[in-house]
Parts: structure tokens; C-alpha cells; sequence
């Protein structure tokens, strides 16, 4: 049993996620469950450039500047981030490396989304144009930050997606330069957190940042799935609203949330308690970033071997299932309930290189 952060109402003990030896989700290939990435409807604007999302352009881009996503990422980016399709938002990225995702994020979320790209490589300025601003910069650095808030953007942003340097320091001094920024119902994503040891590294601290914001009434909802954290701010929930598909059930507990999984496949399982007080506070957080902390277990292969550390244009990593991923492919907290949702078919996480012009390593 896992020892929980004491809060008011909060169960002492946190029975361990448990299903029973050998269950995995059924296989979606006769029809009877919709895949994980199609449950959820695109809700775009009017003015939306693309329609199909950021796991079609994925899939279909091959020639041009270099782009490596996690594919449960990109499905996480087309119900947090392609709603803002259309609109002119700002959005920034740490880490633009061979330039691929500046040409996503355009492509999906058309021009007049103005793109900000930090990065440590002088290399990437040749990705800059009238709608596209690169800095280089250091994300580890608070004046860097305060600097790029100030002199560059000049005003709140929409979107932040992390995809630097992937330390734990750098992801949280991200976290909190750039969540304070987030206009309302803007979103930041902290991409590749491959690891159960970033549960105190990083989560830990993550969950006290975030506790302080909620108790000032600035977080709407976070959301964990492998390798991603995703934070909304709260003040504008409709602007990309987060909503599940398939069966659910609502329990109280976590000795009864375990077996209901079994019997939600391709949904989701709602955990509310009210004596427990609010999820959102750092001990709430905290606790449920223990319970999942395999979300994030890291064993994989790639191939061609070896890839992973080369500017090779072909390599894929495929990562080695544990249980927790086979089953769960998301979890979701909100001020009162926690939301688990339960994948539909056989779980398949991996990272494609797409696109042809790599910039060394």
C-alpha cells in the first residue's frame, strides 16, 4: 500500500493499482470499441485551417524539416490544443531542434497563431519568420524568462508545450515561469518525462506549484498520461473543454476503482469523494501522482538500434508495456473528482521520426 500525503478526509493507505493477472484491453479490430484516438470529437472553430488534428498531419508528413512526438502525446495535443484552431493565439515551445513541430503547429492551427520557439541551438533562428519568433535562451533561467515574457510576447500566451531539455530543474522552472503567463483556459504541456524517479524530482515539486496556483483559483483541471503532464488554467474552460467518451461509473475509493476498470474498457472510471475535501491542493495532487507513477515507466527499444542518440531521419521507439500502461492511458483531475481513463484497444506507445532535414544532436 502507498502511504498518502495527509489531507483532511484523505485515506491514510492507497491500496495499489491491481487488475487481475493477464487483463488487458480487449481488441478493438472487430468493431466493438472505438480506438482511444477516435473517442474524443475535435471541437475547432469556424475559422479552423485543418480540421483533421495533429495525429493526421503526424502520420502523413514525411519531407521537410525533422519532428518527434510521442503519438499519446499528439492525441493529448488534438484535445487540448487543436480547439484553438483558427484563432490568434500565441503559442511557444521549448526545444525547436530540427524545426518539424514550428510547421505543425502552423499547419494545424493556422496563420494567425503567432509561434514562439526557445531554444539553446543559434542553429534554429533559420526557422524564424513574420509569424514566428525564436529565442535563444536558457528555460533553466529565470531572467531568460522574464525577459521573453516582457520583450517578446509582451502578453499572456495560450499554449506552452516543454519538449527542451528534459531535466527535472528546467521542467519546473518552465512550469512555473510559463503557467503564470497563461491567459485564461490557456494550456502547458510538459512533454518526454520518461521515469518513475521524476515522481520526486519533479512531480513532487510540480504538485506544490500547482497546489499554491489552485488555492488562488488559477488551475481548472491537470491531466497525466504517459510521459505528459498537461496543466489548463482556469477562467475560460470552453475554450478547448475536456470531455470523455464511452462507458463510466462513479465510485468513492480506490479499492473499487481497481475492478471497475475491468468493466469500463474504452472509458472511464470517476473517483469522488467529498470527505476527502479538494483534489486540487498539493497533497491531492500529490498523492494521485504516486498512485500513478507508472504511467511513466521508461523500458523501450529502438529501431534501427542505436537511433535514438543519432540525427538519423528513420528511427522509432516502441516502449515495453507495463501494466498500468497497458490499461490506463490517462488520468484527469479536477477540483472534485478524479477522472481514469480506461483504454478501448491494445495500448501501442511510440515516437516516430517524421520528415527528412535533422539538425545534429
Amino acid at each position: 500500500q502507498l502511504r498518502a500525503q495527509p489531507q483532511a478526509g484523505f485515506p491514510a493507505d492507497i491500496p495499489p493499482f491491481r487488475i487481475a493477472n493477464g487483463t488487458l484491453p480487449p481488441d478493438a479490430s472487430n468493431g466493438s470499441l472505438a480506438a482511444p484516438a477516435a473517442q474524443h470529437a475535435i471541437q475547432m472553430s469556424a475559422g479552423a485551417r485543418n480540421s483533421w488534428g495533429f495525429q493526421h498531419f503526424y502520420s502523413t508528413y514525411s519531407h521537410g524539416p525533422g519532428i518527434w512526438k510521442w503519438s499519446n502525446a499528439l492525441a493529448a495535443y488534438d484535445r487540448f490544443i487543436a480547439p484553438f484552431a483558427g484563432q490568434p493565439i500565441k503559442l511557444a515551445e521549448v526545444g525547436v531542434q530540427s524545426g518539424g513541430s514550428m510547421r505543425m503547429w502552423r499547419q494545424v492551427l493556422g496563420p494567425q497563431c503567432h509561434l514562439y520557439g526557445i531554444d539553446i541551438n543559434p542553429a534554429v533562428k533559420q526557422f524564424e519568420d513574420a509569424m514566428t519568433t525564436i529565442t535563444i535562451g536558457d528555460q533553466a533561467s529565470p531572467s531568460m524568462w522574464q525577459n521573453f515574457f516582457a520583450a517578446t510576447t509582451q502578453s499572456p500566451i495560450d499554449v506552452l508545450i516543454d519538449d527542451g531539455g528534459h531535466e527535472a530543474h528546467q521542467m519546473l522552472e518552465t512550469l512555473k515561469a510559463g503557467f503564470s503567463h497563461l491567459a485564461p483556459g490557456g494550456v502547458i504541456a510538459i512533454e518526454d518525462i520518461h521515469g518513475t524517479h521524476y515522481l520526486n524530482s519533479f512531480f513532487v515539486r510540480a504538485a506544490e506549484y500547482l497546489g499554491w496556483e489552485a488555492q488562488a483559483g488559477h488551475v481548472s483541471s491537470v491531466h497525466v498520461f504517459p510521459y505528459l503532464l498537461v496543466a489548463k488554467r482556469a477562467g475560460n474552460d470552453f475554450r478547448a473543454p475536456v470531455t470523455f467518451g464511452g462507458s463510466s461509473e462513479t465510485v468513492s475509493e480506490f479499492a473499487s476503482l481497481w475492478p471497475a476498470i475491468n468493466r469500463h474498457w474504452g472509458g472511464h472510471v470517476i473517483l469522488e469523494n467529498a470527505g476527502w475535501g479538494p483534489f486540487l491542493t498539493q497533497q491531492g495532487m500529490e498523492n494521485f501522482f504516486k498512485v500513478f507513477a507508472e504511467l511513466h515507466a521508461a523500458t523501450w527499444f529502438d529501431t534501427p538500434q542505436g537511433c535514438e542518440h543519432t540525427a538519423n531521419a528513420q528511427c522509432v521507439v516502441t516502449v515495453v508495456n507495463g501494466q498500468m500502461q497497458h490499461v490506463i492511458t490517462g488520468i484527469h483531475i479536477f477540483a472534485n473528482r478524479l477522472v481514469v481513463e480506461i483504454a478501448g484497444a491494445p495500448v501501442s506507445l511510440q515516437a516516430v521520426r517524421r520528415g527528412s532535414d535533422w539538425l545534429p544532436y
